[in-house]
């Protein structure tokens, strides 16, 4: 009895290890392979002063469709005014950039880059979180050029020891080569290197590196509302109000939203990922479909298409990704254009004009006044890009209406 009970015991406790085992193994696996594709959004700088030249790094911040901006501290390039630029994905290419901003004369102060020309094809924006909470002890990671590794795109990890006035201060195998470079935690960046001394390094929180580079006109996500809701007519137009978006239709004498013609601005980059044609929009961090269904789908209480539609795309991994989804009003209605631009629809032409109605995943309620009866809804809700406005209308007992669908995602981490 009590063979069998050690036997069924060490049985147990094997298959719990083994357990462990592969699943820890999957978490290092994991986090291994996403600090590679990071290294996707890390570049090495060099810049020549005075007949020498010096090493650095630098973080990719924003990608346009003939653009990458490029973040790093300001002695890496300070003296040079057109540095030079490696990409991961294309390493024995060096590309000169031009300096956008810089706080000269600053040790510690922040500079953006610009490069126009020979762009790679693969490259990674990664975010800045401003709002992390930082706490002493917690491990952080490096990308970047220590000379002393002998190896490029190097990673190297630390720990966060505290604040000392502005800065983050955090311990590690860092040194000159790593200026510029960023400082990871959740796969997010918290700090941009400024100065290596060891036993310590410092770096500029997100925070403020982000208030840098908005002085120089780099604009970050607008966070729109990605969960479905209810919502009335009031909620729509203070949301256009106060986003700045755009509605160009005024359709306040039916009943629906008025003329408005707002400042947002977008920016936009279009790519093909993995053959999937998409648009990223960096001013909210969402990923657009540059097409989207290619016929009208129902959309009702008891429809399935539009959803159907969506899990076919992320049962396919489109693009690489199967976290597609449909988008709110919030977001599908940030595309509305101020002009007719695409084919005359209010929509930029990266966009396929195909798909000039799309239906949200949104309800709206409200009270309509018929023969002295009040109808409350739901009402569907869509954005017609031929008109520019936002719409609805009133489904169920048998109403249906077709739209097409245009999914969207949310960017992680850049990806």
């Amino acid at each position: 009895m009590s063979c069998t009970t050690s036997h069924r015991s060490k049985t147990f406790i094997f298959a719990v290890l083994v357990s462990f085992t592969i699943v820890l193994w999957g978490s290092v696996s994991s986090y291994a392979h996403d600090i590679e594709g990071m290294k996707h959004g890390v570049v090495k700088i060099t810049a020549h002063v005075n007949g020498q030249s010096k090493v650095g790094t630098g973080i990719v911040i924003r990608e346009e469709s003939n653009a990458i901006f490029i973040a790093t501290a300001s002695h890496v390039i300070e003296g040079d005014p057109r540095p030079l630029v490696q990409f991961f994905s294309q390493p024995t290419r060096p590309v000169p950039s031009v300096i956008v901003g810089m706080e000269g004369g600053d040790p510690r102060g922040l500079a953006l880059l610009v490069v126009r020309d020979d762009l790679p094809d693969k490259v990674r924006v990664l975010s800045l979180n401003a709002s992390a909470n930082l706490e002493s002890g917690e491990s952080v990671a490096v990308i970047g050029f220590p000379r002393h590794a002998g190896a490029p795109w190097a990673v190297t990890q630390g720990e966060l020891v505290g604040r000392k006035g502005r800065d983050l201060v955090f311990s590690g195998a860092i040194d000159e080569g790593n200026s510029g470079g960023p400082v990871l935690k959740d796969h997010q960046v918290i700090g941009i290197v400024t100065e290596s001394s060891p036993p310590f390094a410092y770096a500029a929180p997100a925070v403020l590196a982000q208030y840098d580079l908005e002085s120089w006109s780099i604009q970050f996500g607008v966070r729109l509302r990605a969960e479905p809701a209810t919502i009335s007519m009031v909620y729509l137009q203070d949301l256009i109000r106060q986003k700045g978006f755009h509605h160009p239709f005024d359709g306040s004498a039916e009943g629906l939203l008025g003329g408005w013609m707002g400042t947002f601005r977008h920016s936009y980059a279009a790519k093909t990922v993995q053959d999937f044609p998409v648009v990223i929009d960096h001013a909210t961090e969402l990923m657009w479909q540059r097409g989207g269904s290619n016929e009208p789908i129902s959309f009702g209480p008891e429809e399935q298409g539009p959803a159907v539609y969506v899990q076919q795309l992320n049962q396919q991994q489109a693009g690489g990704f199967s976290d597609w989804r449909l988008p709110t009003v919030e977001e599908l209605g940030s595309l509305l254009e101020p002009i007719g631009k695409n084919d005359g629809l209010f929509i930029d032409p990266l966009f396929d004009p195909t798909q000039w109605e799309c239906g949200t995943s949104d309800r709206l309620i409200k009270q309509v006044n018929s023969q002295n009866v009040f109808v409350v809804g739901p009402w569907e809700v869509f954005v017609n890009f031929d008109s520019g406005r936002i719409h609805h209308r009133r489904m169920g007992e048998g109403r249906l209406h077709k739209s097409y669908v245009r999914a969207v995602r949310t960017l992680v981490a850049g990806k």
